[in-house]
């Protein structure tokens, strides 16, 4: 029972992490760190969401305040319950796990779970305070849409779209030279 009850919460944690992390995922790379991504993907919403949900520049600004406060608490939960994921692997490594331990930790866990549910609650509220109900399922699908071309780019292009490069080029190739039985001829000058 005990089993059942630690490989659901598991589970459930796993794939609470999961979308976490991928939601916070960043592209990395030279030249392009977090801050950068960040900052782009903060001008493109200040930028199109009046358009794509048709509110003026001031709800827009109005709806960004709200997620840049709520952000850093929600990075916070974040990273305590992947400490305590950690925690956990950690101990259920052992040979025999305390049983105290795990339950505090998997406790520990469900509680910062709950906690991100009511954070995420106490934003959509603000939001939906701030829109209509219509401006609202826009604003949804426009931040659905936002973070699927976000793992998109990171992830290179859509299943099914042909790569084919920006414009043409010449790809070297380097093949080694099949040995000769006749003396190479000097290079021409």
């Amino acid at each position: 029972m005990a089993r059942k009850i630690i490989s659901g919460a598991l589970g459930l944690m796993l794939a609470w992490l999961g979308a976490a992390s991928l939601a916070l995922a960043q592209p990395g790379g030279p030249g392009n760190g977090p801050g950068k991504f960040q900052d782009r993907f903060l001008e493109v919403k200040r930028s199109q969401m009046g358009a794509a949900l048709s509110i003026d520049q001031r709800t827009v600004d109005r709806l960004l305040l709200i997620e840049q406060r709520y952000k850093p608490l929600r990075q916070q939960l974040i990273g305590e319950s992947k400490t305590e994921f950690l925690r956990l692997k950690q101990v259920m490594a052992q040979p025999n796990p305390p049983e105290r331990e795990v339950v505090r930790i998997l406790t520990s866990m469900e509680q910062k779970q709950r906690e991100m549910e009511k954070l995420k609650q106490r934003q959509n509220d603000e939001e939906k305070a701030a829109l209509s109900p219509v401006q609202y399922a826009r604003y949804i699908l426009y931040l659905q849409g936002l973070m699927r071309e976000a793992r998109g780019s990171k992830s290179g292009p859509p299943r099914g779209t042909p790569l084919t490069p920006m414009e043409p080029r010449e790809i070297p190739v380097n093949r080694p030279m099949p040995a000769s039985p006749m003396p190479a001829a000097p290079p021409p000058r």
